[in-house]
């Protein structure tokens, strides 16, 4: 028993041993890992740490910076690597010159106050990061390189050490701003910033890295473990010098019209490149416009009269009527239904328009005429209506590649609860539905582009260095959005509203340019937030030169509230200043109209007109021409003339011998011959060659009507 109870004891004595010795232990390790010194002495080990990649560049479609990561550097000093006698007296010796380069570049000091500051750095010995400067560029870090004491020592001896801060640059800002958007490495980017992030960003690399203060951290060594890759470089299709002329022009406008934001885009019409984006937006405060929010992209809103060209489009699809259709506007107002509000022309004060054919529906932009011919061709077929527009491809986003496109709205069906007897004839003046202006401008670019619907791209390719990595090809959207028939004659109609001496809503705009213009302007009330309407949105969209589109190009300015708002007043001179400077700087463009008008004079345009007349004066002035008898084996009375290089065609023109002629084209004489052989009178506007008749072609007449003929 005693012997059991000496071994217990025993047992009890080393197990207590053994504990207090494990005690022991955990205490010294605690007390070593709560040590400052040790504690120090680990940071200072190396750590392998990811090493972020040059971020690649952005730029314009000429090669011109628009955002770069430009490297900024922190300058700090640790003065305990000067741990030697003889170190000491160098850097002693050097200290006044050394804090004279201080004094001249960072400032803040003089000389004597750095000398001060950096010797009793030096003298308290335990500092190890003492701040000297902050965000010094890549060309000063050089200069500072080349101080006395640092430009003869390795980063280590010296105790200087720069740490990097990548900063990204936009050289040209505030232009296209937020089409190029901001990079943020905690996300939430945006712009082209956002869309090409994967291959801006490059891959990340992975070196040693010591901590030497805080959470600054300085390589270890020279070389990586895993070498960064750069990211690429995205070339966009902006051009600077167009996107100076929108902004500049845009800015101009909505300072006059002190208007509450405003954007401009301009497409190439071939490739759907967006040449020039401009977005301004004015603060309320300071009254000043910049660009912080991209409503081009962004923003859907009803359009008001420039949807009348989609609207033209469905009828014209429909084949229910045709651009020569007579409509009776009659005072210039019209309660479209019961329960809806009535719609007035501009004309109203001054009686309206009258009849009006539906190309000049178009040319005035009678709000009265298309809701007319919108009933007449729809009114029994609502849902028709409703399918031909998305047929063309409105309600549709485009699909960008940048982040944030608006949402197109429109009616899908009649069974809709907001849909009402009036949504008919409201949708056809642009209303009840909501496009961007990108959007829009795409759906003009399409009659420009031959019925081509092109989606716009901001980016053509993806660059490493000189070479293309990735080209990015141009897509079109739908190859025809409407008949070549449609395409054809909804130009016409655009050309018609910007014809100088004519009775377009903009016909003042682009007089005496040497370019032609098709387009067409909108003015809209403007949507307030909780409902109804406060104030107008004035908007211009259309393409020139109109017989050979380059570049299309749509401006929209959200409530003007000064010296008009009306589109052709407020939205149209933004687009005559960008057209001005892209035909002042493109050459091709007046070359293809100067070789125009270099081999006219060669063969002089002809006037349609009596068949007999125009051969005497054919024969007199020596001119070749063929008559095209193809189909008819009588010689015709009358014809039309098609003037090409090197002959004139003559094809034969029909003339009914009860109905209403066409006499458009025609020399005021022949014109006169017809129509008063049957007994109508003739009032007479302008000089030249017939433009327009007010009584269409084909349709019943009486004696003694009077028909106007317009002379240009």
């Amino acid at each position: 028993m005693n012997r059991t109870q000496h071994i217990a004891t025993r047992a009890w004595v080393l197990f207590a041993t053994f504990s207090v010795f494990g005690l022991a232990i955990i205490v010294r390790i605690l007390m070593v890992q709560l040590d400052p010194a040790h504690a120090a002495g680990n940071a200072m080990l190396p750590q392998l740490q990811t090493i972020e990649p040059e971020r690649g560049r952005i730029l314009s479609a000429q090669g011109h910076l628009l955002a770069a990561s430009v490297p900024r550097f922190d300058l700090h000093w640790d003065p305990t690597v000067i741990n030697t006698q003889e170190e000491r007296t160098d850097f002693l010796g050097l200290l006044p010159q050394l804090a004279g380069a201080c004094a001249q570049e960072f400032g803040r000091r003089s000389a004597a106050e750095w000398r001060d500051f950096l010797l009793d750095a030096h003298q308290e010995g335990t500092r190890r990061y003492v701040p000297i400067a902050r965000n010094i560029a890549w060309d000063r870090r050089q200069a500072v390189e080349a101080f006395p004491w640092i430009s003869d020592r390795s980063r280590n001896r010296s105790g200087f050490m720069f740490t990097e801060k990548p900063r990204r640059d936009k050289p040209f800002s505030p232009l296209a701003n937020r089409t190029i958007g901001l990079h943020r490495p905690e996300g939430n980017s945006v712009g082209i910033e956002a869309a090409f992030d994967s291959a801006l960003s490059g891959q990340s690399g992975e070196r040693w890295m010591r901590r030497i203060h805080g959470n600054y951290w300085i390589p270890a060594t020279d070389d990586f473990v895993r070498t960064p890759e750069p990211g690429l470089d995205v070339r966009t299709t902006l051009e600077l010098r167009t996107q100076d002329v929108a902004s500049d022009a845009l800015r101009a406008q909505m300072d006059h019209h002190e208007a509450q934001w405003g954007c401009a885009v301009v497409l190439e019409v071939a490739t759907g490149n967006v040449v020039a984006i401009a977005n301004l937006e004015r603060n309320a405060e300071t009254g000043q416009c910049s660009e912080s929010y991209n409503h081009a992209l962004g923003s859907a809103v009803e359009p008001g009269s420039t949807f009348k060209l989609a609207s033209i489009m469905a009828m014209l699809e429909s084949g229910r009527i045709r651009p020569t259709d007579t409509l009776d506007t009659g005072n210039g107002k019209l309660k479209p239904a019961k329960g809806c509000s009535p719609m007035e022309d501009t004309s109203h004060p001054q009686g309206g328009y009258g009849p009006l054919r539906l190309e000049e529906v178009f040319e005035r932009s009678s709000n009265v005429g298309t809701a007319l011919a919108v009933q007449q061709t729809f009114g029994a077929d609502p849902q028709g209506w409703l399918t031909a527009l998305a047929k063309i491809g409105i309600g549709n986003k485009l699909g960008m590649s940048l982040a944030g496109e608006g949402q197109p709205k429109m009616h899908a069906s009649i069974s809709e609860r907001d849909w009402s007897a009036c949504s008919l004839t409201s949708m056809s003046i642009g209303y009840e539905v909501t496009m961007t202006p990108l959007q829009t401008a795409a759906f003009y670019n399409s009659i420009a582009a031959d019925g081509r619907l092109i989606r716009p791209r901001f980016a053509d390719a993806l660059l490493d260095g000189e070479k293309v990595a990735e080209a990015f090809p141009v897509h079109i959207i739908r190859d025809r959005v409407a008949s070549r028939t449609t395409i054809s004659a909804l130009q016409s109609m655009m050309e018609l509203v910007c014809a100088p001496g004519g009775h377009g809503t903009a016909e003042d705009i682009f007089r005496d340019r040497p370019y032609r213009v098709a387009g067409k302007t909108g003015t809209a009330r403007a949507v307030k937030p909780g409902g109804g309407y406060e104030g107008h949105r004035g908007s211009f969209v259309g393409y020139f030169p109109a017989e050979q589109p380059a570049y299309t190009i749509a401006v929209v300015v959200q409530r003007p509230t000064k010296n008009g708002y009306y589109g052709g007043v407020v939205a149209a001179p933004v687009f005559r200043a960008i057209a001005d400077h892209l035909y002042g700087t493109n050459p091709e463009l007046a070359t293809d109209r100067g070789n125009q008008l270099a081999e006219s004079p060669r063969l002089p345009v002809t006037m349609n007109g009596e068949l007999n007349t125009i051969q005497a004066l054919y024969a007199a002035f020596d001119i070749p021409f063929l008559i095209d008898t193809t189909g008819s084996q009588d010689m015709p009375t009358h014809v039309a003339a098609k003037t090409n290089e090197r002959t004139v065609t003559l094809t034969p023109r029909t003339i009914p011998e009860t109905a209403m002629p066409d006499v458009r084209g025609m020399s005021l004489r022949d014109a006169l011959q017809l129509l008063e052989r049957r007994g109508v009178r003739v009032d007479i506007q302008g000089r030249g060659t017939v433009r327009r008749q007010s009584i269409a072609p084909g349709t019943a007449h009486r004696n003694g009507q009077t028909i106007l003929l317009e002379l240009s």
